[in-house]
This record gives C-alpha cells, sequence and structure tokens, in this order.
C-alpha cells in the first residue's frame, strides 16, 4: 500500500484543482487494484463530480467503498473486476486518505483562486481610478473573470435609457454570438436579475423558466451566474459568465459554479458598476469642461488662466489676439510678464499675490504686442475656489481704442474751441500785426543805424511768425464750406513730390514715389487733401535734413473700397514715450521759428472730416511711416455729401 500513497501524496502536491486530483487519484486505485474499472464519485462543499478509470468491467460482484467526514464531503469508489482476496480494508484506507489529500488540494486551490480573485479585485480597484472609456473597462474585466472561474463566457448586459430591453454591451469567449443583441427585460433570465436585484446561481442556464434558447442557437450552454450591477440610480444592468458543454469530454455536464465563485462575482459586479458611474462621470465632467472650454474660447473678453506665480494654463483665442499671438500653446507655460502684461501703478508679483488674501485685484495694465503695438487694458484678477489654491483667472478688457476716440473727441472739442477763439479774434490780431509790420518796415529804411536796422528786421520776422499762427489756427477750425468734389491722391502726391524734390535738391533729400495707378478717387476738398500731403512731408523732411541716407517715400494702394496713402522717412523716428500726443493741437518737437505743433492735428481732423483715419508706424527705413486710409469716392457724388 505504501507505493499507492507516494503515488497519491506526488498528485496532490502536483494537482492544481481537485478535480484533477480525482482523475489521477482514481487511475492509481485502479493500477493498484490490477487494472480493475473504479467509478469515483465525489461530492464536496463547493464541487462535486465523477470520474472512472480502468478497463471494462468484468463479471463479479461490485465493490463498494465509502467515505464520509462531519463536514459534509462523500466519496464513493466502486470497484469492478478485483482480484480475488484483495483486502478490501485497505482499499476503505486508501480512500479515506484519497479523501484527506482531496481536501487538502482544494483548500490549496481555494486559498490560490482567493489570491488571484483578491489580487485582480485590488487592480481593478487601482485600474478604475484611471477612468477607462466604458468598452475598454467592460472587455478587460470580463476577460480576467472568465479566467479567474474557469467559465468559456461572459458577458455585461446594459439597460437601455428607454424601452423594457437590455443590449449586450460586451462580450468574451463563447458569449461573442450575443455582442448587440437585446434581452427582454421581462423575458429572459439576465431581465429578471435587473428587476429583482438578486444574483444566480444554476447549474443549467438553459433549464430557467424564463431562458431564451434562441440566444444560444448551439445549445451547449448550462452552468451560468449573473449578477447585477447596481449604481447609486439603481440597477443598470447585469454580469454574467457561463461554462459550456465541452466537445469530446467524459462527461457531458460542466462543473457546476459555486456560491464562492458567486461571491466573487458579485464584488466583481460591484466594482464594475462603480467603475460604470465613475466613466460616465468622467464623461459627463469632460463633456462640461468642453463645454466651458468652448463658451470662454467663444467669449469676446480675454480671459486666462494662470498660476500663483503668472505661468499661463490656459489662454483663449480673445486672449491670443490681444498679447499678438497666433495660437495657444505658444503662451501655455510662459509668464504674463513674457508676454508682454505690466501694470501701470505696482509690480506683477504684487498683484498675483493680492487675489491669494482673498479680495480680487482690479486695475490698469499694458500690454505690449510682438510687433510693438501697446494696448491699454483694465484688468481683473480672482482667484479661483474650487480648482485649486495656485490658480487664478485674468479677464482683461482692451480699452484702447475706447480711450483713443476719447482723446480725439477731446482733440475735437480743443480744435472746436481753438476755432472760435480763431475766429473771433483773427481779424483783431491781424489788423495790429500788419501795422506794427508797415511801421517796423517803414523804421528800418529810414534808419542808417545798423541796430535800429537788426531791431526792425526782428520785429518783421516775429510779426510774421505771428501772422502764420493766425493762419494755421483759421485752417485748423476751418469747416468744408465748399461742395466735395473727387479728388485724385495720386495727382497730390504727384504735384508735392516734384515741388519738394525740386526745393530741397541743395540738401540731398532723396524723394521716392511708389504710385498704385489703379488707386481710386476719394471725396473730399483738393486743398484740404493737400494741405495733408503737405503737412506730412514737411514733418519728414525735417527729420532727414543732415541725414545719410535722407529719404523721404510716399506710396499709394488701392485697398478694396480704400484708398491707402503713405509717407515714410529715414529720419530717427519717434519716440515711444510721446507718441500717445503726436496729434494733440500745439504739441511739437520743433523749435519755436521751426513749426507751431498744428499740422498733424490739421491732418487728424481733414481725414477723418472724410471718413478715414490716420496713424503711424515704424518705418523699414528706419524713421517714422504715417498711414492715411480714406474711403474711395463712390461712382456719383451728391451734393453736400460730407462736411
Amino acid at each position: 500500500m505504501i507505493d499507492p500513497i507516494r503515488r497519491l501524496l506526488t498528485e496532490a502536491g502536483n494537482a492544481k484543482q481537485t478535480r484533477a486530483f480525482w482523475q489521477a487519484a482514481t487511475a492509481i486505485l485502479s493500477d493498484w487494484v490490477g487494472g480493475a474499472r473504479v467509478h469515483l464519485v465525489y461530492k464536496g462543499l463547493n464541487e462535486s463530480g465523477t470520474v472512472q478509470a480502468g478497463a471494462t468491467a468484468k463479471g463479479g460482484e461490485p465493490f463498494i467503498a465509502d467515505y464520509h467526514d462531519a463536514e459534509g464531503r462523500h466519496v464513493q469508489a466502486t470497484f469492478r473486476g478485483l482480484p480475488d482476496g484483495f483486502p478490501s480494508e485497505a482499499l476503505r484506507s486508501a480512500l479515506e486518505i484519497a479523501t484527506h489529500l482531496a481536501v487538502m488540494v482544494a483548500r490549496r486551490a481555494g486559498l490560490e483562486r482567493e489570491r488571484r480573485l483578491g489580487t485582480f479585485l485590488v487592480e481593478l480597484s487601482r485600474w478604475l481610478l484611471a477612468a477607462p472609456e466604458r468598452e475598454l473597462l467592460l472587455r478587460y474585466t470580463l476577460q480576467s473573470v472568465m479566467s479567474l472561474v474557469e467559465a468559456q463566457g461572459a458577458f455585461v448586459a446594459l439597460r437601455q435609457r428607454e424601452g423594457d430591453a437590455l443590449r449586450i454591451a460586451a462580450t468574451v469567449g463563447q458569449c461573442a454570438e450575443l455582442q448587440g443583441l437585446e434581452v427582454g427585460l421581462t423575458t429572459s433570465t439576465t431581465g429578471r436579475v435587473v428587476r429583482t436585484g438578486e444574483p444566480l446561481l444554476t447549474d443549467n442556464i438553459l433549464a430557467e423558466p424564463d431562458a431564451q434558447p434562441a440566444l444560444n442557437p448551439a445549445g451547449t450552454a448550462r452552468g451560468a451566474m449573473i449578477a447585477p450591477l447596481k449604481t447609486s440610480s439603481g440597477v443598470a444592468g447585469a454580469v454574467g459568465v457561463v461554462r459550456y458543454e465541452q466537445a469530446g469530454a467524459e462527461t457531458a455536464a460542466p462543473p457546476a459554479f459555486g456560491l464562492v465563485d458567486l461571491q466573487y462575482l458579485a464584488a466583481v459586479a460591484a466594482y464594475i458598476a462603480g467603475g460604470l458611474e465613475l466613466s460616465e462621470a468622467v464623461t459627463g465632467a469632460r463633456a462640461a469642461a468642453e463645454r466651458a472650454h468652448a463658451m470662454v474660447d467663444s467669449s469676446p473678453l480675454p480671459l486666462a488662466l494662470v498660476d500663483r506665480q503668472g505661468r499661463v494654463q490656459q489662454l483663449n483665442q480673445a486672449g491670443c489676439r490681444l498679447f499678438g499671438i497666433a495660437t495657444e500653446s505658444q503662451a501655455l507655460g510662459v509668464h504674463l510678464e513674457a508676454l508682454g502684461l505690466s501694470p501701470s501703478e505696482i509690480s506683477l508679483h504684487l498683484v498675483l499675490a493680492r487675489p491669494q488674501a482673498g479680495a480680487p485685484w482690479h486695475g490698469r495694465v499694458l500690454v505690449t504686442q510682438p510687433v510693438g503695438d501697446r494696448r491699454i487694458c483694465d484688468c481683473t484678477i480672482t482667484g479661483l475656489s474650487g480648482v485649486g489654491r495656485d490658480n487664478l483667472l485674468v479677464a482683461l478688457y482692451d480699452r484702447t481704442d475706447e480711450l483713443r476716440a476719447q482723446r480725439e473727441l477731446i482733440a475735437r472739442e480743443k480744435l472746436a474751441t481753438v476755432g472760435e477763439i480763431a475766429s473771433g479774434v483773427a481779424h483783431e490780431v491781424n489788423n495790429p500785426l500788419a501795422a506794427i509790420r508797415m511801421e517796423a518796415e517803414l523804421l528800418g529804411r529810414a534808419s542808417k543805424d545798423p541796430d535800429t536796422n537788426t531791431t526792425a528786421m526782428t520785429i518783421t520776422r516775429e510779426v510774421d511768425r505771428a501772422a502764420r499762427i493766425v493762419r494755421s489756427l483759421l485752417r485748423l477750425a476751418r469747416r468744408a464750406d465748399t461742395t466735395p468734389t473727387r479728388v485724385q491722391i495720386n495727382d497730390l502726391v504727384h504735384d508735392v513730390a516734384e515741388i519738394r524734390q525740386r526745393v530741397l535738391r541743395a540738401d540731398n533729400v532723396q524723394f521716392r514715389t511708389r504710385l498704385d495707378q489703379a488707386a481710386p478717387a476719394v471725396l473730399g476738398l483738393g486743398q484740404e487733401l493737400q494741405q495733408v500731403v503737405i503737412n506730412l512731408v514737411t514733418n519728414a523732411e525735417h527729420v532727414v535734413k543732415g541725414r545719410d541716407p535722407a529719404v523721404i517715400q510716399l506710396t499709394t494702394q488701392a485697398r478694396e473700397g480704400w484708398v491707402r496713402l503713405v509717407v515714410e522717412d529715414s529720419g530717427p523716428g519717434i519716440p515711444v514715450e510721446i507718441r500717445g500726443r503726436i496729434f494733440d493741437p500745439f504739441f511739437t518737437t520743433k523749435g519755436p521759428d521751426e513749426g507751431t505743433g498744428l499740422g498733424l492735428a490739421i491732418c487728424q481732423r481733414v481725414v477723418t472730416e472724410v471718413g478715414g483715419k490716420i496713424w503711424l508706424e515704424d518705418s523699414a527705413l528706419g524713421g517714422a511711416r504715417f498711414v492715411v486710409e480714406m474711403p474711395a469716392a463712390p461712382e456719383h457724388v451728391t451734393p453736400n455729401a460730407i462736411g
């Protein structure tokens, strides 16, 4: 008896499952008794089955050996064709030893399965935190569960939003034929589990009263477990695993699932339900975030999300336009200062620190674009709650155009005031000036004293300067009091350039003209528009004299219903700090004898009256570049179209 016991111990050490051990044990017992036929039936707490070994039974009475234990295990071995005189007690002892070894195998297998299932549940719980897509979650879980409980197929059926039906949303193994099918909520076994919320354990799924044989055309589905997917809002569906009859198996019925298997499936179902809720919540959150991002991105108000240090985390399209960049990616991770934002009265570091203390910060900032253009903005910086303490929302309101319009309005009001004053005093001033000049000329002619002659010339020069100021004031205040006509800007530019080029030839000033012959006419007063060209050219002459090279370039261009005039020079340019004042009346950088500070103010008034605009840029020649845009004249001019 020593040899069969040793073999039983060896098989018990190698066996992974109880059935595999009993199959080997039955073969060992058959060999021990000379190849007699052995039919063995075992019933345990969680597993039962039947195995056979040995040759075809010969005649004679069968010998039956039974073993029972206190925990309800029962093993019965029927021997047919035993050798004469074989000791029956030895068979019973061997059967008892085999039963104890089977218990050990079962416990070891159970512990291993519990370890694998426990490890799987831990991994599943961690994996769910990554919020995978629903289809990936279901397929991964089903594949793992099917392998762990030694099933041949698994499926998940989910409740439809409308109607009394379930849809098979995921399948693995031999359940693949069910993919996408609809299952009745009130007419199927799976539907019963969903309706009642109670799990199902069955040895034959096809024998259930509400089974649908059409869902298993091969008719080989047998043992099954189905567990409900319970979420916070109710039962969302069910998960099931199925064992199928295997072709060529010695027994038609596959081993049934046990209660322990059902407990594990119920635990997995809870994880799947939680994963579905999490996946749905993440999907909803992503959709909400995308909608919020779309709303922020389409907002006309420039908005930026930054961290506490001022590095950009998000920037909408209006913000990209304000900062003068093409895409949001150019700003991500970049500090606000590097993007050109600077507060007017306080450091940006202190500005960013204030919202951390509670109250938002409001103030005015300057945004300098990469091309050098500066935008004046009202700014509000708010600390955001619920998205992390290090996040700040920067909202900007570009007031540059508004402030420019206000400045132009003030300038026009100033001009109106100057015009009223000029109109009222021009004649009163001109008459005394004329008398003073005449007396000064007479004094100079009559006197032989050099000092007297010098004094008379000084008086004459100052009188002429005063007269020029009066005439400039009158031109500045004068409104269009004649009918506007179609004026060809090319002709004005050509005439002014030709005259001034001859005058400045001795100063080596080079005039360049680039005239677009397709440029249409504009509607205005020719004399005033000519004055615009003369004033811009005169300013350019003043800054290029004595420079090398001394270049003045005049360009015209047609631009879809507009005519553009550009006057640029190779001078030193206009300092940034005074650019905001160059169109103000009486503002000038020239000396007292060189200008009155009204030339650009007159240009702005004339251009505005014809519906155009004028602005300053940096020239590729190195100096200033004044751009004038005026609307093209209509084909048919009606009286009093402007003015």
